[in-house]
């Protein structure tokens, strides 16, 4: 199997040398591939991810960087779609951040192949606790979130916005999505309905080392974050319901 690891990344400077640092240090050799997307970062990030990839030369890692930043959806959509291309069986996201263990890595590729999607879940009852604890308003949501969508879909789902996941690219279309911002995780969770694609959930840490990371512009604002999620979730439900397999794949 041909496993690419695929970690998206906006403005971590803080984060990016000690992250690597630890994850080449403990990478499961049965990651074939790195690629990281710089999706338009601000700060020193591009210098920092060059010189990564000068000391780590004997990995095999791809640093794209793309300017301006088009968001997170944005950055999960040209992922997949990488991995499709490039004719990898899965890919795995996790982010650069230091809230994604890179020794977590290890549980994804142990689950069997034959699932469709493998989400990391924080809020599992044998899901570690690392750090502080997450912010109240993050936690509302996500739980709200994550109710409608074991509603409308009939999922078990505990964490409908960890990042932390494998896709098996048989069944994805990347052509299929287009929300480019932080609702991505519901246009997708919607898509896996209506294209029935097998889920599990595997603990993984909770890990929150600060609670001042922002989403920008005015969706770090509760209400108005939960509406914006509630109108991607509601835009994808009605896309989904009207296209089937051959005709979205044909879009």
């Amino acid at each position: 199997m041909n496993i690419l690891l695929g970690i998206p990344v906006y403005n971590e400077e803080e984060n990016i040398n000690p992250f690597f640092e630890h994850l080449f240090s403990k990478l499961p050799e049965e990651i074939n591939k790195i690629i990281v997307i710089n999706d338009g970062s601000t700060d020193n990030s591009k210098k920092l991810l060059e010189n990564i990839k000068k000391k780590y030369d004997n990995f095999s890692i791809e640093i794209i960087h793309r300017y301006p930043n088009l968001g997170y959806g944005a950055s999960m959509i040209f992922l997949l779609d990488y991995a499709k291309q490039n004719h990898f069986d899965f890919l795995i996201t996790m982010d650069c951040d230091r809230q994604h263990r890179v020794e977590d890595l290890k549980r994804f590729i142990k689950q069997p192949f034959s699932f469709d999607v493998v989400s990391g879940s924080r809020y599992l009852p044998n899901s570690p606790k690392c750090g502080i604890d997450p912010p109240k308003d993050r936690l509302k949501v996500n739980q709200k979130i994550t109710l409608k969508l074991n509603q409308i879909y009939h999922f078990r789902l505990t964490d409908s916005f960890c990042g932390f996941k494998r896709y098996k690219l048989e069944k994805i279309h990347p052509e299929c999505f287009e929300e480019k911002g932080y609702g991505f995780p519901l246009e997708f969770w919607s898509y896996c309905y209506y294209f029935k694609l097998s889920i599990k959930e595997i603990p993984v840490a909770r890990v929150y080392i600060t609670d001042d990371r922002s989403f920008g512009e005015n969706l770090d604002k509760y209400k108005i974050r939960y509406k914006y999620y509630l109108n991607v979730l509601k835009k994808a439900n009605k896309k989904f319901q009207q296209f089937n397999s051959e005709l979205c794949i044909s879009k």
